[in-house]
């Protein structure tokens, strides 16, 4: 989304007070006032600039990871799926994952921040899920035909359930099972 009201360091401290007022009182209890007043914007800055909070949330979350990230690129499918499990686990782990675990629970009684949801978590990175698995065709890895889908829904799955349930850490033992275990079966069977 571009941003045409607010100037870019305005945005930036909007963007930021929009994930503190998430880690501190979540979704459902942040309003688009008290995102102005932690950043000491006017109200009509922060409505001029985004007209709805899922928008609102969509360009912080924009804002904090980026837009796009770079597939690993590891000369291996089991080594680019092992990096990006880790930096998803890595995430996950942190206050940020908190943030985006607190937003999925809100999204599953909110149409209009599922969309900004999905369009964030899962359309944003649908094309690195395509390199990846690119790649392995190219590579001889996995055959003709497989497909990016089925390999996004299990390694989320996987990820944002071991975050909400905390049955266990993870860390590198628990990316190395979740790709030798369940990715790589998953994907050589041509899903």
């Amino acid at each position: 989304m571009v941003v045409t009201a607010p100037k870019q360091d305005r945005r930036v401290a909007i963007c930021e007070a929009v994930f503190e007022l998430l880690g501190e009182v979540g979704y459902d209890r942040m309003s688009m006032d008290a995102v102005a007043a932690r950043a000491r914007a006017s109200k009509a800055t922060i409505y001029r600039g985004w007209p709805n909070k899922p928008e609102l949330v969509m360009d912080a979350i924009e804002h904090r990871f980026g837009a796009s990230v770079e597939p690993p690129d590891t000369g291996t499918l089991r080594g680019d799926l092992r990096a990006f499990v880790t930096m998803a686990c890595t995430v996950a782990n942190g206050a940020d994952g908190a943030v985006l675990t607190g937003l999925m629970t809100a999204a599953t009684h909110n149409a209009e921040l599922s969309e900004v949801m999905h369009r964030c978590v899962y359309e944003t990175k649908h094309e690195l899920f395509e390199t990846m698995i690119k790649r392995a065709v190219d590579r001889g890895e996995l055959p003709e035909g497989s497909r990016s889908e089925l390999l996004h829904e299990v390694l989320h799955a996987m990820v944002m359930s071991r975050r909400l349930w905390q049955t266990g850490p993870m860390d590198e033992e628990f990316a190395t099972r979740l790709v030798d275990g369940v990715l790589l079966p998953v994907l050589r069977q041509g899903c």
